[in-house]
Formats: structure tokens, C-alpha cells, sequence
């Protein structure tokens, strides 16, 4: 409980700590020993970027974004809504409204201003305390008189967005309806329009931004992230000259105020800019122009949000006319794009092309649209389905089970990359989740149950949490124990949940020892469930030396490898098959005593005299002058300053699940999937702050001894104040990090560079949090933005550190540990206590790792002749 105290204080700068019912002053004291003394933490005074109603409190900045405000609660955009208001049909508005929340709506835009009626302001008290009632989405309150927002205002039980102000008639509109905005708290809508009209061009829309910003945060005391600049759209049908750039100042409008004005947000009404236009062409050209404006950091859009089209599902011909139409690319781009979508209507569902599902039953529309990652409908298929086959479990295991292993054999054919796995394994949980509706008292309907578990020690979860998507959506019953779990939780589960089998996954060669010895408990204990390993560290062959239990005796359930969640899958349901396991079990015996009782391949040997003994001798050259020496933390990093230094191709290869595809289908994921990911995701981790870089650095005296760098006090450089052993090539060239230091013996003090780096805890967090809503996809995404966005922020450092010492580009290597010249993870300890990991949020596992987990950490060697090299492998052969 004291760690867990210390962990708060120093990941959430919780300011105060003590004891309730219960604590004893043995309690209190390990506490205080635990957390020690430390300076207060001041606190942040801005606010959130939030705006709420009575349940629910919505982000600003959504990722990834926009956020979407429907439009269709208003009068001046809708006729129905115009018809159910002009007959006082509320309940028929808030059906309306409901709709566009289930749609994906953030929030609302409320407008009830017409023409045939004078009491706007009683409409729109009214609506607004339906919808507050019966609605969990915020309002965005929408009118020109400022009496109608006060009265609104008034009516709202939560914070609300004001929309708008400008200054056609110069001040009078803010100041009519500030003070109002101000006394609720809420946030303001402010359009780029003064005494000369709507403004044209990117720079009026910044120069007119700029007064209203000066106005309201220095006059009224509105805060920056409370004001959200709407930078208005011309339509682009009217071929008039004047409008033919109207989209690119728009989205130059956008950018200039997002750089210029800090801390505020932008908005748009996208359908205005295709206003006139064939209504399938509307659609694309409002996506093309919806994905610039994200692209330039629109953080808000109001739209109906059934219509927008993903950018990436845009045919190439269609996006290439929209795209020339909203980016003025050519002068005939109007005509062009009217031609082509001349005489199109579009589908029942809003698609531009024929219904793949017309003519399906429920069970086949079901298989489709599990394969084709389709949730929307989903669930009505499901009770068409279950009627028409009057057994949910058969539905279950005739229908959504193949859809399941349809995309597993895909994956596998590398057909679909991993996060189109995902996204039809969200659809399968949301068909499932109805399904349950039918099974609740039905026995038997699980395939089997399995503890999941990433070893003590270890704090990567990645693949295990891949692991419970995939069994969990092809029927299994998962009970996921998380990352750092001792053996004796493990098996206290499963026997428990009477497991029908446990999965052990480590990415850590030093974590994978806990493997065998949950195999030997599990043996010792006499239990009988069989055991499936997976993980970076693991490959067959420690698989087979862990079933073992000693020299000739197999642990008999059986111990499995499996290279990746399907092979998972393939095996339990083996298992789960009482004819198909025996022979399982027999073959993977058989295979491992082969394997294991072939001539063996023994390390090559080192006399222990040897192993001291210095390599080759290493040529002595002039040492950098450090810029300091001692431990810093580099001034706060600008997440645009580490983007450049990613590694795209491990990103999106590795990380994201691309390694499969080549060639044409290899350009067409990162033109159309990954770099518009990767942009929006980008710009959101800066807005909400879910990637947060920070660094720990320095510089010390050092040495070479034997195969020890010796670390002494930058204070004083007689006293040794750590020691790190590094292994020697037993062969070649005899290498050895402490080679590319001074020897103690020169009399002469060398220098070495530590660095640690972190992204935060946050991201970690959002990730399972993602993982916990069933988002899986996003789930992944961001672990592996994070995960190589740490990657680069040591890249960063590296950097930093190579132009302090005065280094060339080739000079100056990375070591990290875990890596062959320096695998002792333990060293990490030595590393915390030189450069006091902790005020970074940092700290280091009982396993010696890093938490959290998107953190690395490196020694630099300035010497010009280091590089990098590895052991030698069992039987004498060398990496």
C-alpha cells in the first residue's frame, strides 16, 4: 500500500497522503519512508476543455478529432425539425436529437429561430429542458438574440457552448452576450466576421480572430480553450471567381488561428461548402474538404454525423475531383465533378454504390458484416437471426463463430493486417453483447475458459490483450489477470475458474523465466491444466525445454507455443476437443524429446581469468568537453520536435500490423489507412496531452576497469558511485563496452552519458482504457504510437546529447540494456539512482523494467570507434 501511495504521488502529484479506519502507525511509518519528503506540487489553475450536460462531461479535443456537433435539431437546417417545431412536437425534436446522438454525435446544435413564429425564446427554454432531460449529450445553444441564450442558459444544467458572437455591428454583439456566456461558465462560438463582412481570405480570418480573442479573454476573462473560432465556408457551386479559393482560405484560416492564438479551437459547418451540389456529390466533397480541415487542426465540426464518409473509403477518382474541386487544383474542377456525379443517387444506407447485403438473409448479412468490419445494424440482424433459427446457439456457433475464423484465415493468408482483425473483432463484441441477451440462461455456451496472464516482472501487455480479443470473440470465456502476475495468482485463478487452459505471455527473455516455473508448480501441485506461451522472448524451442519439468519428465497437459493470437486460438479449440487434444499432447511430447535429445550445442566456455581480461587495445583520442556534469531534465519537448525522429517503417510494419503487405498494397495502407492516422493522432496526442515526452540526462566522470565502467561523482571524481559489469565477446574481436572508456590506469578521467526517456503514463492508460470499451483497434493504434513515439524521444535525446559533446552524425552510439554488450536489466537500478528516474514518473519493477512502460533508457559512448556487436550464440557461432 505504501508503493501504491508513493505511485500516486509521483504519477498524479496527489499532495496530501495519511490513514483511515484501520491504519495502524506500522502503516504510517512505511509510508512516510516510502514517500519521504518532497516539495509541494503547485497546481495547474487552467481549465478543463470540457463542456457537459446533466450525465456526462465531453472533451473538447476528441481523438481522434473532430468533435462532432449534430445539425439537425435546428430549424434553419432541418424541415422535419422545422415541421415538428412549427406544431410544438418536443418529443418528436428530442427523437430527432437521440438519433443524432446514436449516430455518433459529440453534441447538439439547438436552433429554433423561424421566420412564422415570434417566440423563439419559450421554444427554445422548452427544448432545451427536454433534451437536457432526455439527452445525454451537450447543447450547443444556438441563436442571434442574446434574451433567448440567457433564458437557456438559465434553463441548462450543465456547461453549454454558446453559439455565437461576431462583429458585424462592431462590439455590440459580444457585449450582449458575454456577460451571459461568463455567468454560466460557458464556452463561446465566436465567427470570423466584423464590420466588412464575412472575412475571405486566411489573414482577415486571423486578423478579425485576433480582436475578438483580445476582447473576450482580457476584457470578459474568458478562457483561450473556452473560445472556439468558426472560420465559415462559401459554397464552392457558384463558380464565381471570388469563391474559387473560399475552401483553401477556410483551411489556411484554421491553421493561422490554431498557430497564432493559443490554447483556443476551431469549428466549421461543413455542408455549407458543398451547398447546391448533387447530394452524393455533397457527401464526398463535405468528407474531402472535413479531412483538410482536420489535417490543418479543426477541432470541431457540425455535421450530420451519418454522412461523413471516411476519407480513406472514397473511391481515388471521386476523392481526386473533390479534392481539385476543395483545393482549387484546376480551373475546370467545378465542371468536372458535376459531370461525373450527374444523374447519381445514393442507396437507402447513404452509400453511392449497390447494397452488398441486398438479397442476404440475417445469418448471411451477419458473416458479412463481421468480415467486413460493419457494426452499424448489427444487432437487429441478430434478433432476425436468432428468430429465424429459434437457437441462439446456433447462431453463435454457425454464425458468428466461421464470420470469426473467416477473418482469422484471412489474417493469416495475410489478406487483412492486424487492426482490420480488430475492428471485425468489435463487431463481433457488439454482436455478442446482443446474443448474451439470449443466453442468459443457457448452460454450456462458453467453449472453454482461460487465464490470461503476462508474467511477474513484465509490464508489456500488448499481445496478451490481442490474445483475449481473439478467444474471447471466437466464444471463449477469458478471465485476464493483467501484467506483473506472480505464479501463485495464476493458479489460484485457474483452479478457481476450473480453467480449461493458461496463457503465459512475456516479451522479456529475463521475464520468461517465470514460465517454467509456473509449469513446475503447476506440476508439483498435480493440477491439470494444459499451458499455451507466447511473447517477443519466446520461440518453440523454449517451449519445448519448458514442458520438462526435469530431464525426462514431461509436464503432462501439455505446454504449447503459439506465434500469435490465432495460433492461440487454433490451439485451444485442439484443446478443448477431447479426440483432437490427446493427440496434441502425444505429437508435442514427441516433437520436444526429438528436439531435446539431439547432440546438444554448448556455449563456448570463458576461463573465468578470461573474462576480465581487456580486447584489443583501443586508441586513445580527445575527450568532449561535457556541457555540465551532473543530472538534468531537459527543458520541456515539443511533440512536433520528436515526430521527425520516428522510425515510420517499424511503426507501421511492427507496431501497427502492416509487415504483411508489399508493393502496390503496401503504398495504398499508408497513403489511404496509416499516414491519415497517423496525422490526426498526432495532432490529437498534442491537444490532449496523452503523449507526454520528457527526458532525464547527464554526465559523468568515468572509466574503463576491465570489463567495468566505473561511474564516479560529478562532485567529486575520486569517489565511485556506481559500477556497471558489461560482458566481452568470448571470441572475434573480444569487444567490451568499458573498452571505449579511459582505463583507471591513465590517470585521466573519462566522460559517459546516461539518458532516460518517457512518454507518460497516460498513454499507457488510454490504451486500456481503450482495450476495457472494446475499441481494440484504437486500442492498438495507440500502443504503438506511443510505444515508438518513446522510441524517437530517445532518438531526441540521443541527438541532444551527440551536439552538446561536439559529435559527428556516425559518432557517439546508443547502448540500451537488455541488448547483447549490455543485457543485465538489473542495471537499471544503477541507472535510477544516477539519474533519479522517479522525478520523471518513472520508476523501476521488481523485474527490473521500466513502468510505464513507454520508457527507455541508454548509456552514450562518445569514442568514434564504438559500435555495436554481440555475443557469441551456443555451439561458438557469433550474432
Amino acid at each position: 500500500m505504501a508503493r501504491a501511495l508513493r505511485e500516486m504521488v509521483e504519477t498524479f502529484g496527489v499532495g496530501l497522503v495519511g490513514g483511515c479506519c484501520g491504519t495502524t502507525p506500522e502503516h504510517l511509518a512505511a509510508t512516510v519512508r516510502e514517500i519521504g519528503r518532497r516539495p509541494a506540487v503547485a497546481r495547474p489553475m487552467k481549465p478543463l476543455p470540457l463542456i457537459a450536460s446533466m450525465v456526462r462531461a465531453v472533451d473538447l479535443h476528441q481523438d481522434p478529432a473532430p468533435l462532432i456537433v449534430g445539425e439537425r435539431v435546428n430549424t434553419l437546417g432541418s424541415r422535419k425539425v422545422k415541421r415538428l417545431a412549427l406544431t410544438d412536437d418536443y418529443d418528436g425534436m428530442v427523437t430527432v436529437a437521440r438519433g443524432q446522438m446514436e449516430e455518433g454525435a459529440h453534441a447538439l446544435d439547438v436552433c429554433v429561430a423561424m421566420t412564422e413564429r415570434t417566440d423563439e425564446r419559450e421554444m427554445l427554454r422548452q427544448l432545451v429542458k427536454k433534451l437536457a432531460l432526455n439527452v445525454e449529450g451537450p447543447l450547443v445553444l444556438d441563436s442571434t438574440e442574446a434574451d433567448v441564450i440567457k433564458d437557456a442558459l438559465e434553463q441548462y444544467p450543465g456547461r453549454a457552448i454558446v453559439n455565437s458572437i461576431n462583429m458585424e455591428n462592431g462590439r455590440a454583439r459580444i457585449e450582449a452576450v458575454m456577460p451571459h456566456a461568463i455567468a454560466h461558465g460557458a464556452a463561446v462560438v465566436a465567427m470570423t466576421i466584423d464590420e466588412e463582412g464575412m472575412a475571405k481570405t486566411a489573414e482577415r480570418k486571423l486578423a478579425v480572430a485576433r480582436t475578438i480573442h483580445r476582447i473576450v479573454t482580457e476584457e470578459y476573462g474568458l478562457a483561450p480553450e473556452a473560445l472556439i473560432f468558426d472560420t465559415l465556408t462559401f459554397p464552392l457551386s457558384t463558380g464565381e471567381e471570388e469563391f474559387v479559393r473560399s475552401a483553401i482560405e477556410t483551411i489556411e484560416g484554421i491553421r493561422l488561428i490554431e498557430r497564432e492564438l493559443p490554447g483556443v479551437l476551431t469549428i466549421l459547418g461543413i455542408s455549407n461548402v458543398s451547398f447546391g451540389l448533387n447530394p452524393v456529390a455533397r457527401k464526398i466533397v463535405n468528407a474531402v474538404f472535413l479531412y483538410h480541415a482536420v489535417r490543418a487542426g479543426l477541432d470541431m465540426a457540425i455535421v450530420h454525423p451519418s454522412h461523413v464518409v471516411p476519407f480513406a473509403e472514397i473511391p481515388a477518382e471521386e476523392r481526386e475531383l473533390a479534392e481539385d474541386l476543395v483545393l482549387a487544383r484546376r480551373p475546370d474542377a467545378l465542371a468536372r465533378l458535376i459531370a461525373f456525379f450527374e444523374g447519381r443517387e445514393e442507396t437507402n444506407d447513404g452509400a453511392t454504390g449497390p447494397d452488398p447485403m441486398i438479397g442476404m438473409g440475417p445469418a448471411e448479412r451477419l458473416h458479412h458484416r463481421i468480415l467486413h468490419r460493419k457494426k452499424e445494424g448489427i444487432e437487429d440482424d441478430i434478433d432476425l437471426a436468432v428468430a429465424e433459427a429459434g437457437d441462439p446457439v446456433d447462431v453463435l456457433n454457425n454464425v458468428l463463430l466461421p464470420a470469426m475464423k473467416e477473418v482469422g484465415d484471412k489474417f493469416g493468408a495475410g489478406e487483412l493486417i492486424l487492426p482490420f482483425v480488430l475492428q471485425s473483432a468489435e463487431a463481433m463484441k457488439k454482436a455478442v453483447s446482443r446474443l448474451e441477451t439470449y443466453l442468459e440462461k443457457q448452460e454450456g455456451v462458453t467453449k472453454g475458459t482461460v487465464v490470461l496472464a503476462t508474467v511477474f516482472g513484465d509490464v508489456h501487455d500488448i499481445g496478451k490483450n490481442l490474445v483475449n480479443t481473439i478467444l474471447t470473440n471466437n466464444g471463449y470465456t477469458v478471465h485476464d489477470l493483467g501484467k506483473q502476475v506472480p505464479v501463485n495468482r495464476i493458479i489460484d485463478k485457474a483452479v478457481e475458474t476450473n480453467a480449461t487452459a493458461i496463457g503465459l505471455s512475456a516479451l522479456l527473455v529475463s521475464t520468461s523465466k517465470q514460465m517454467p516455473l509456473c509449469v513446475q508448480e503447476l506440476h508439483h501441485g498435480g493440477h491439470r491444466f494444459p499451458v499455451i506461451i507466447g511473447g517477443a522472448a519466446i520461440n518453440r524451442a523454449y517451449a519445448q525445454r519448458t514442458l520438462f519439468v526435469d530431464e525426462q519428465t514431461p509436464y503432462e497437459p501439455g505446454v504449447f507455443y503459439a506465434k500469435d493470437a490465432f495460433e492461440g486460438l487454433s490451439l485451444m479449440d485442439r484443446i478443448v476437443d477431447a479426440t483432437r487434444r490427446d493427440e496434441l499432447v502425444r505429437t508435442t511430447v514427441e516433437t520436444a524429446r526429438a528436439a531435446l535429445g539431439r547432440p546438444g550445442r554448448t556455449a563456448f566456455s570463458v576461463p573465468a581469468e578470461a573474462a576480465v581480461t581487456e580486447g584489443a587495445t583501443v586508441r586513445r583520442v580527445d575527450l568532449p568537453p561535457p556541457p555540465f556534469w551532473g543530472v538534468r531534465e531537459m527543458e520541456p519537448i515539443d511533440l512536433d520536435d520528436v515526430w521527425p525522429c520516428l522510425d515510420l517503417k517499424t511503426l507501421f510494419r511492427l507496431h501497427w500490423g502492416g509487415k504483411g503487405l508489399k508493393d502496390e498494397a503496401w503504398e495504398a495502407l499508408q497513403r489511404n489507412e496509416f499516414l491519415p492516422r497517423l496525422r490526426a493522432m498526432q495532432e490529437a496526442a498534442k491537444c490532449d496531452g496523452w503523449l507526454q515526452p520528457r527526458v532525464r540526462y547527464g554526465y559523468f566522470p568515468a572509466n574503463g576497469e576491465g570489463n567495468d565502467l566505473v561511474v564516479y561523482s560529478p562532485d567529486e571524481e575520486e569517489r565511485e558511485i556506481a559500477r556497471f559489469p558489461f560482458p566481452r565477446q568470448p571470441r572475434r574481436d573480444r569487444l567490451c563496452l568499458a573498452d571505449y572508456f579511459l582505463p583507471v590506469s591513465s590517470g585521466r578521467r573519462d566522460v559517459v552519458a546516461f539518458q532516460i526517456v518517457t512518454v507518460g503514463s497516460e498513454a499507457t492508460a488510454r490504451t486500456e482504457r481503450l482495450q476495457a470499451a472494446g475499441e481494440y483497434a484504437e486500442s492498438f493504434f495507440s500502443h504503438g504510437l506511443s510505444v515508438q513515439t518513446a522510441e524517437g524521444l530517445a532518438e531526441y535525446a540521443h541527438q541532444r546529447i551527440r551536439r552538446e559533446l561536439g559529435l559527428g552524425e556516425e559518432q557517439g552510439k546508443r547502448y540500451s540494456w537488455g541488448y547483447p554488450s549490455c543485457p543485465d536489466l538489473s542495471q537499471h537500478l544503477l541507472l535510477d539512482r544516477l539519474l533519479d528516474a522517479g522525478a520523471i514518473g518513472v520508476r523501476v519493477t521488481e523485474g527490473y523494467q521500466f513502468d510505464p512502460e513507454q520508457t527507455t533508457a541508454a548509456l552514450v559512448v562518445h569514442h568514434p570507434d564504438a559500435r555495436y556487436f554481440a555475443l557469441a550464440r551456443t555451439g561458438g557461432e557469433e550474432d
